[in-house]
């Protein structure tokens, strides 16, 4: 009587126990999850984070690298070019000159070039900008402006720095009433100062103007003139 109530006791009280032990399993693993999902996102975000440092990193470096390549990028004048006996054609700088040889700075570096090899010593033509109009001008008027339109190409061989186009309007007898200008707006330059620009035209390019030229009230416009003016930097 005895061994029968005991055996269903025990069965109870490991049942009991292997249920609780169950739940508690399932409690931890669930956490355990949780937690490795979140150390999960943490690293995405950690990730993502350093990604986005980087690239501002590299963003914020760029202007010092274009300054830098510029800088170390030093070109001399081409102010001479020395013609050799057997037809070569070297141009540069001279930089030293006596009664047997000619030293002369090139792209490649000095060279140094004995008299009896050289034919002719002359200066060198040195590469400028040629900006023109390219195409029609369009010439709209109003009551108290005209707004020209137009482009404006470098057929140089060098870059124009700060190209502007002038508009100068007269009257019958040939009297000033008006004149204005614009910058044109081309391609990116730094110099080698640091100073950075959008107003430069690179050998072969066109771009696009619009000047606008307010008129005296009662001024009577006969025609206008146009001249276009750019620098040459570094």
């Amino acid at each position: 009587m005895k061994k029968t109530t005991l055996v269903p006791l025990i069965l109870i009280i490991f049942s009991q126990l292997a249920f609780s032990q169950k739940k508690s399993g399932t409690t931890v693993s669930q956490k355990f999850f949780e937690v490795d999902q979140d150390i999960e996102s943490l690293r995405k975000e950690l990730a993502d984070v350093r990604k986005q440092m980087r690239e501002l990193e590299i963003m914020v470096s760029i202007p010092e690298i274009r300054k830098e390549i510029n800088n170390l990028i030093q070109l001399p004048e081409m102010t001479h070019e020395i013609i050799l006996n057997n037809g070569t054609v070297v141009k540069g700088k001279i930089i030293h000159e006596d009664i047997d040889r000619i030293v002369i700075q090139t792209q490649i570096g000095q060279l140094t070039l004995s008299k009896n090899s050289i034919k002719l010593t002359r200066k060198a033509d040195l590469p400028k900008a040629n900006c023109i109009i390219d195409g029609p001008i369009v010439d709209q008027v109003h009551e108290n402006k005209r707004v020209f339109k137009g482009k404006i190409k470098n057929d140089g061989v060098r870059r124009a720095d700060f190209a502007r186009i002038i508009f100068y309007l007269y009257d019958e007898s040939t009297t000033l009433l008006a004149s204005d200008s614009v910058l044109i707006s081309g391609n990116y330059h730094m110099y080698k100062s640091g100073v950075q620009t959008d107003a430069t035209i690179e050998p072969g390019r066109t771009f696009t103007f619009e000047c606008e030229v307010d008129i005296p009230q009662d001024a009577k416009v006969s025609y206008y003139i146009k001249k276009i003016r750019w620098d040459e930097f570094d």
